[in-house]
């Protein structure tokens, strides 16, 4: 556990020592929080003029247009610099907020904010995957991209109980108007914080199409280049949905899993409109209260995340998964027979940690059940169904509540999820018992710095597509000058590293090199040669890059890395805290 500790300090100690992902992190933790904030903020809005009603009318005109546009709109980004794309995103976040908040000051009529509101959840749906295709352009070590993204996790987690807490102070004191205007504050300095930062080339090229996530094929000759940006994106995004619902189809595992995780979104959905409705109407502790209680679900997530590490290379999860989702629903339940504030706040906190846990380990175990040429489909349809399931989850509580009151609200999907995993069980068993966990490679994996911190999912799906590959003594691993495509971690023997013929220094297990040509897009910087008969894991260049990101757009974009990272600059960049020797 200290180990671990001091692996993430320094991490996190070499990023802040980057003084442009600095400025990044710093501006995706205010859109987090901005996100979080004027979403609740819109819910007490609407639930002010029109009840319960108007709160679902207002949370889907705000996902609908995300369900919708979502994926158009992640195709055209994908071909625009990602530095470039964030500050459109963070300035059309800033506009659509001030705009909202002046129409809410000048008492305009109701029905404008909820025409203008689906422009926030559209500015923001394009800020993650944009994010995540700008950090491998401007980390200089494998370090500062794993603390990059450790960072952005744990920012999620914090937005998601900051936001809703500025909310409801703002809201309880002085109204909506001022705390959407001051969501609308926090993106303003985000997107005044990346100007002038540089980034990749677009991560699809405009004669590239993208279909499903990261394959890139092209069209009969000049195809791709005479269609419209418009229609290249549609036409992808087709091609990718058809291909993903084919996959779906054809794995039982899959719709089982995306089933499970459906419900849970629904959940989500349900508990951000019945924070409101708690707060107003249950528990009577005004507008400004339901802020709190949703910054309590954020705070219970964040809690999960000193649980969620246990899972990695954990054999048996189907338990797991069925015990927490058991239990967040129990505590929403549980609520409906308690109506003092103190018990509620610890119960929605106990359904946020335990659906947390819950949707990390079905996530898990998706991954590791699916065929590896499936994973990214199936991860394409997840995204697709969480604003789905927000909706859903929004009428399903409207519903509830026109036929039996808030407790059916809360009763009900302790019940759905009964029937739920009744239905399930067997299937989930079978599927868990199935699979097989690569315990050795997630150890050795684990042991590496630039590894030791990604989250379960990522460093199961890493040790599964690893490639085992036996050198004998003598043998050249890499050669300097060479172009790099893969990284390769050592998990038996030692190797030389050598640097314009002078030796650097010996590798042993535990040991990796390989990963400053993936991420600059430069030729290899060092030969590594075998000492002894050697065995390495060998990681592809795809597969890494989205595993340290988080998302495939990324690993397209480190294909495309701009040319500032030539060999030739290697040598000024190292003033800029670079390694002298990364084993590249």
């Amino acid at each position: 556990m200290q180990s671990q500790a001091r692996v993430v300090i320094s991490v996190f100690r070499a990023a802040f020592k980057n003084p442009v992902l600095r400025r990044v992190g710093f501006a995706y933790s205010l859109f987090g929080g901005a996100e979080f904030g004027i979403w609740i903020t819109l819910l007490v809005f609407a639930y002010g003029h029109g009840g319960p009603t108007a709160s679902m009318v207002m949370m889907l005109a705000q996902l609908t247009p995300c369900v919708l546009l979502a994926p158009f709109l992640g195709a055209l980004a994908d071909r625009q610099r990602p530095a470039r794309m964030l500050g459109v995103g963070y300035g059309l976040q800033t506009v659509a907020m001030a705009c909202i908040a002046l129409v809410v000051a000048l008492r305009a009529p109701v029905y404008v904010v909820f025409l203008l509101s689906p422009l926030t959840t559209i500015a923001f749906t394009i800020t993650r995957p944009t994010h995540a295709a700008l950090l491998p352009a401007i980390v200089r070590t494998p370090e500062e991209l794993t603390a990059a993204i450790v960072m952005g996790g744990w920012s999620d987690g914090a937005a998601s109980l900051v936001g809703p807490i500025i909310a409801g102070v703002l809201i309880a004191s002085r109204g909506a108007w001022l705390a959407i205007l001051s969501m609308a504050g926090l993106t303003f300095i985000s997107a005044v914080l990346i100007v002038g930062v540089c980034g990749s080339s677009a991560a699809v090229s405009r004669d590239r199409a993208v279909i499903g996530h990261g394959a890139v094929v092209k069209d009969e000759p000049g195809a791709i280049r005479r269609l419209p940006a418009v229609r290249r994106a549609f036409a992808a995004v087709r091609s990718s949905t058809r291909s993903n619902i084919e996959m779906t189809l054809r794995h039982p595992e899959v719709r089982v899993l995306l089933t499970l995780r459906t419900f849970y979104f629904v959940l989500i959905g349900s508990l951000d409109f019945l924070s409101v409705i708690l707060a107003v109407q249950y528990l009577h502790i005004g507008n400004g209260g339901a802020g709190f209680l949703n910054a309590t679900l954020g705070g219970g997530a964040l809690l999960a995340g000193f649980v969620t590490p246990f899972l990695v290379g954990r054999r048996r999860i189907a338990n797991t998964m069925a015990l927490t989702l058991a239990l967040s629903v129990a505590g929403l339940a549980v609520i409906g027979v308690v109506r003092s504030v103190d018990p509620v706040v610890l119960l929605l906190g106990a359904v946020g940690m335990f659906g947390t846990v819950f949707s990390v380990s079905a996530q898990t175990l998706l991954q590791r059940s699916v065929p590896s040429d499936s994973v990214a489909g199936s991860f394409s349809i997840v995204e697709s169904l969480f604003n789905l399931g927000l909706a859903l989850g929004a009428v399903f509580v409207r519903v509830a509540l026109a036929i039996g009151g808030l407790k059916l609200a809360l009763f009900m999907p302790a019940a759905i999820a009964v029937l739920l995993l009744g239905g399930t069980w067997r299937q989930l068993r079978k599927i868990d018992l199935a699979v097989t966990v690569p315990q050795v490679e997630i150890q050795l994996l684990r042991s590496i710095r630039i590894f030791a911190s990604l989250p379960a999912p990522a460093i199961e799906a890493l040790a599964r597509g690893v490639a085992s590959i036996a050198k004998p003594a003598g043998a050249v691993v890499v050669a300097e000058g060479q172009r790099g495509d893969c990284y390769y971690a050592v998990a038996d023997g030692e190797l030389s590293v050598t640097r314009r013929g002078q030796n650097v220094r010996v590798l042993s297990r535990g040991g990796g090199f390989g990963e400053l040509a993936l991420i600059r897009d430069v030729p290899r910087q060092a030969t590594v040669t075998a000492l002894t008969q050697v065995l390495l894991l060998r990681i592809d260049k795809i597969p890494f890059i989205e595993a340290l990101t988080g998302h495939p757009s990324a690993a397209l974009a480190a294909e495309d890395i701009i040319s500032d990272y030539q060999p030739g600059n290697l040598e000024d960049r190292r003033g800029m805290g670079e390694p002298e020797v990364d084993g590249s």
